[in-house]
Parts: C-alpha cells; structure tokens; sequence
C-alpha cells in the first residue's frame, strides 16, 4: 500500500509541475505583452485595463500554482519517508528472514556434521573391528598353517618311523614306544620259555587249574584271541628263583633272572603254554605285551600294585545278572541314603564298621533278594525300607548289639571295645546299616 501511496504521489507531481509549467508560460507571455503594451501609447483604456486584469488573474493563478506545488512538494517528503521508512522495514524483514534462515541452516548443519561424526565414528569402529577380526583371522589361519606343518612332519615322520620295522630279539616286533613303557608283538613259544622269561618274586601264587580253565575256554574260539595285556618288567627286580622243582612247568618252579620277568599275567601265560603243547596255537602267534624297562624292586612293587588295585566288576553289574529296573532301583536306593549319611559310606571296599561301601552294600541287597522278598517295587520304596530297617536297628540297647554281634566277618572282628566304640560312631550319626548284614536276613516286612 505505501509502495502504490508514493507511485499516486509522483504522479500528481508531475500533473502540477506541468500546471506551473504552463502557468509560468503563460505568465511570461502576458509580461512580454505587457511590456509590449506599455511602451506603446494605448489610447484604448479598456483594453488596458483588461489586460491588467487578466495579469492580476494570471499572477493569482501562478500563486496558487505555486501553493499546489508546495502541498505537491510536502507530499513528495512524506512519501519519501514513508518510503524511507518502508524500506527500513523491509530490509529489518529481510534481515530477520535471513537470520531465521541462517539460524535453521545452522541447526540444520550442525545436526548434520553431529549425524555425519556419530556415523563416521559407528563407520570406524565398525571398520577397526573388522579388521581386528581379519587379523585374529589371519592369526589364526597363520597357527592352523603351522599347526597342518607340524603335523604334516609329524605324520611324514610317523610314517618314516612304521616303515622302519624296530624288532627286539626277545620281545619280539616293536609296536609302540610309550617313553615309559613299551608295546610289543612278542612270540608264544618265546613268552612261555622260563629260560627267558621269570616270574616277579612277589606275584601271587600259581594256580595250574586257572590255566587250565582259560586254556579250555580259549581253544574252543573260532579265532584265538588272548584278552588284555601281559605286563613284563626289565631291570633288577627280584624274580622268583630256583625252588623245588614241581612235576609240571607250569608252575613256574624253575626260572633264572635274565632280566625280563612277569608282573601280570602269568595264568595266560601259563594256558599259552598248555594250547602250545595242544598245537591249537602256533609257535610264532604273535601276543601284546608291554614291557617296563630299569624295573627295580620298588618299582616293580608299585607297578604291581596299581594293575591289581582295579576293582572288580560286582556280581550284580555284569550282564544279564540283574535285570535293568532292579540294578537302577538299587543304585537309586543305595545312593540316595550315602547322600542322607555322607559320613558313613567309604570308598573302600574293605572300609571298617559303622562305614560302608557303596557298592559292597548294592551287592548285599541284591545278594539278599530283598527286592523279591518284599515286594519293593520302586526307588522310594526301596529308600523308606532302608531307613525303616535302620530305624530298627537303632532301637536297639547296647546289650541287644553285643548279644547280637557276628562270630566272624563284617563286625566280628576285634574285640569288644573297638566294636562299642564303632557302634558310639553310628549312634552319633544315627546310621546303623553299616555295622553288620545280620539285618538283611529278617524275615519280617
């Protein structure tokens, strides 16, 4: 509006500056007519006057000429400060417009440059961590290479090693080299011979009959094979010496100290011999044996030990003894009382009274069919007649114990104060199962 306010105003401008224009125009030809007129004698006083008139008119019409453009002129300034004003105005609305884009532009550019850091930063981790991987990988890689290299020489060694047939010339083929034992293809007819071969001064006595049976059982195979492996010792270890010499070689009775001697296995040795004698089997045949050299008495003792310190398989483990549902009922029962009386259950075997051994214990119950007898037929059931059978037990007076106590085995042993004083032990643990196996033999349920 102020823009088109200041076009109207210069518009009527130039209409009263053409106004004056003509005016003054005008003027100055009525004073060249007037100057014209007075230097002439006029003897027309009416024409004079008439002329002065239209002067007097002329004069007035310029003056208020000259006050419309004076007004024209006043209008002019206000119009140019308005226009002043106006584009103060403007350029204070430009500016603000332009701040207020610059300030968005900012904002603009520094969630920007924060977008771009944060992912340039997520891009460089991203990127230090793949390498990282690629050089575990490569590490990796570079260990499995030489890991494959080593072993590749070891298998190419090995290999060397088989193809190099080590042969002893008493023991025989050389089949593996332990360090601390080695491992042996060793002839029958070489294995049998006493001239060779003794017998460890410390084993267990020799009994013909034992192998006889596993001759017998041996020789009825399609395919002979010899379980286990027979152990033989090299060194100074004491080996059974000349004694009276028994009719039958089997016995052992005379042999000299060469050197190699038997620590297990002398019963398979000994049905060897026998299935020798019967040609079931040839000279040559070929048996595992593993030979512990520098074997003095010492050693020799604690080789002996640890091959015979192996428990046996119990009774109700082996095959087709036991029927499954039993054998597990048991394990559960027996198990879960050790775990009510930690205390009182041994790892021995031959572990003294009040304590007991698991597995001695499994093999008494199933010994005693107390399963059958009683008509257990789960674990909790076998579990609450444990207890409800050491419940009894505990009922008992010293007196009743003392008058009840086994002549022989399991609680007849020692004298009477040992037994009052394992009988205190269970009194202290309120477990009484372990003192004898007089209590599986009730008869009640």
């Amino acid at each position: 509006d102020a823009l088109a306010a200041v076009a109207a105003a210069r518009r009527e401008r130039d209409v009263a500056l053409d106004r004056v224009a003509d005016l003054e125009s005008t003027t100055a030809s009525l004073r060249a007519s007037v100057t014209k007129l007075e230097g002439k004698t006029w003897s027309d006083s009416d024409q004079m006057s008439a002329l002065r008139e239209q002067l007097w008119r002329a004069n007035q019409d310029a003056a208020d000429a000259r006050v419309a453009l004076n007004a024209v002129r006043e209008d002019l300034k206000h119009a140019a400060r308005r226009e002043a004003d106006l584009a103060v105005r403007v350029v204070a609305v430009k500016d603000e417009a332009v701040a207020d884009v610059v300030a968005r532009a900012k904002t603009e550019f520094d969630q920007l440059r924060t977008s771009m850091g944060e992912k340039h930063a997520s891009l460089l981790a991203s990127v230090e961590c793949k390498v990282a991987k690629l050089e575990a990988t490569e590490a990796k890689a570079r260990g499995l290479e030489a890991a494959l290299a080593a072993a590749e020489t070891r298998l190419a060694e090995k290999s060397a090693e088989s193809q190099t047939v080590v042969s002893h010339e008493l023991y025989g083929t050389m089949l593996r080299d332990f360090g601390y034992k080695k491992i042996y293809a060793m002839a029958a007819a070489t294995l049998v011979s006493k001239d060779k071969v003794g017998i460890y001064d410390q084993q267990r006595a020799f009994r013909e009959e034992r192998a006889q049976v596993i001759a017998r059982e041996k020789a009825k195979e399609a395919v002979f094979s010899l379980p286990g492996v027979v152990t033989l010792a090299e060194g100074t270890a004491a080996v059974r010496g000349k004694k009276t010499k028994k009719k039958s070689s089997l016995l052992f009775g005379a042999s000299t100290n060469t050197g190699a001697h038997i620590l297990d296995g002398q019963h398979r040795v000994g049905a060897l011999e026998i299935l020798l004698s019967q040609g079931v089997i040839a000279p040559d045949h070929d048996v595992l044996v593993e030979v512990f050299e520098n074997v003095d008495d010492a050693r020799a003792s604690e080789i002996f030990t640890e091959i015979n310190a192996a428990q046996p398989v119990r009774f109700v483990d082996m095959p087709g003894v036991a029927p499954p549902d039993v054998k597990w009922m048991l394990e559960g029962a027996a198990q879960r009382i050790k775990e009510r009386y930690p205390a009182m259950f041994s790892a021995s075997e031959r572990c003294k009274i009040p304590n007991v051994n698991l597995d001695v214990l499994r093999e008494e119950l199933f010994s005693a069919e107390v399963v059958n007898r009683f008509g257990i037929a789960d674990e909790d059931a076998f579990v609450t007649w444990l207890e409800g059978e050491n419940a009894k037990l505990a009922r008992r007076t010293e007196k009743e114990w003392l008058e009840a106590r086994p002549k022989r085995g399991r609680g007849g042993t020692g004298s009477e104060e040992t037994y009052l004083k394992a009988l205190a032990k269970a009194k202290e643990h309120g477990f009484y199962l372990g003192m004898d196996f007089s209590w599986l033999d009730v008869t009640d349920a």
